[in-house]
Order: structure tokens, then sequence, then C-alpha cells
């Protein structure tokens, strides 16, 4: 019983090995269609928006966790996870509901192409 239990765990685990492998992939490819299918513009509420993600929520991270008393790894970690850009998830569904779509389009190509400069700030400010 034991073994068949271990059997279909690690069935489980592949499954969702290669489905989280996948999803990197699929997540860019998806990004390029967004961002092919819109104009993309540096208007003042996308500048906003890349604004308040790529800075403004992980400085607040930063500054709230420093404030309660908590360090490393707990707080590099935090800091960074938001710190990662706007994901493609958010111009897929506005491209699918028609909703703000070169708004999002717009927001993903800024907050990409800033993260590669507030990413590598937060990295320095973190450790």
């Amino acid at each position: 019983m034991a073994d068949h239990n271990h059997r279909n765990t690690q069935l489980l685990l592949d499954a969702l090995s290669l489905l989280g492998h996948a999803t990197g992939g699929v997540s860019l490819f998806a990004a390029g269609i967004v961002l092919a299918s819109n104009k993309v513009t540096a208007s003042w509420p996308v500048m906003l928006l890349v604004l308040l993600k790529n800075v403004a929520e992980p400085a607040l991270i930063l500054g709230g966790l420093r404030w309660l008393g908590f360090g490393d790894p707990l707080l590099s970690e935090a800091v960074l996870t938001m710190a990662i850009p706007v994901m493609p998830i958010v111009a897929m569904l506005a491209l699918q509901y028609r909703v703000g779509e070169a708004l999002a389009a717009s927001s993903l190509f800024f907050s990409v192409i800033g993260s590669v400069i507030t990413l590598a700030v937060f990295i320095l400010v973190t450790n």
C-alpha cells in the first residue's frame, strides 16, 4: 500500500514539475502576443502603474519588514519577490475581457524593462 501511494505521489510530482517547467516559456510567448497586438505608449497612467509596481510596492515591504524587525533571509526574499515586474496574466486578462488592453500591455512592457534597474537596486539594498 505504501509503495502504491509513493508511486501516485511521484506521478503527481512529475506532472506538476513538467507543468512548472513549461509555464515560463508559455508566459513569455503570451506576453509577446499581447505586446504585438497592442501599441506600447508611455502615458502618465502607465508610468504611475510601473512606478507603483516596481518601486513603491517593494519599498513599502522593505520599510515595513525592517520596522517590524525582520531580517534576512525573509526580508530580502519578500522584497525581491515584490520587485518582480508585472506578470503577463494581467495583460492576457485585459485582452480577454477587452478592458484596458493598451494600458496593460504598455505597463507590462515598461515594467519588465524597468525591472532591470529596480531589481538590481533592491538586490543591492537588501544584501
